[in-house]
């Protein structure tokens, strides 16, 4: 898990894309699909996913449900449901913290490719059984190439 480049950049060396969404009183509604864009250029190299979260001390669940769907350039849908545990066994946050802000990132794809040049869009939405989620700050999705295994070390 990569922490965001707010508190450290050790792992951007591969990121192609990153982009948050701040939300209004910090509270997801259900209603509200946040868009993400991403330009991909290379097509030989593959890639992984991540949602981005920013959220509050004060989070009052211990998972996060949401809709992740993906369109290619040539407006081909895919869609998938993601439960993600933002506690651990013991109640406590899985994130990593400064005061009352904690930022975690989920890997959505891993080791993907992208078939064509252009842009893919991703929309994320707010799965919980609420009509809003409160203690969300920042919803964000970033891309990185997958790192290139050495067949020597496998």
């Amino acid at each position: 898990m990569c922490i965001r480049d707010r508190l450290f950049t050790a792992c951007d060396s591969n990121q192609v894309y990153k982009k948050y969404e701040s939300l209004k009183n910090n509270e997801w509604k259900r209603d509200h699909t946040i868009v993400f864009d991403v330009e991909i250029d290379d097509i030989k190299s593959n890639y992984d996913v991540y949602l981005a979260l920013r959220h509050t001390t004060y989070y009052p669940y211990a998972n996060l449900l949401v809709n992740v769907t993906s369109y290619d350039p040539n407006e081909n849908m895919r869609t998938k449901d993601f439960e993600f545990y933002l506690r651990n066994a013991d109640g406590e946050f899985k994130a990593e913290g400064a005061g009352d802000l904690w930022d975690i990132d989920f890997l959505l794809f891993e080791d993907i490719s992208f078939p064509e040049k252009g842009v893919y869009t991703y929309h994320i939405s707010n799965y919980m059984p609420y009509v809003s989620t409160p203690d969300i700050m920042e919803v964000g999705l970033i891309v990185m190439k997958t790192e290139v295994k050495d067949a020597d070390n496998d």
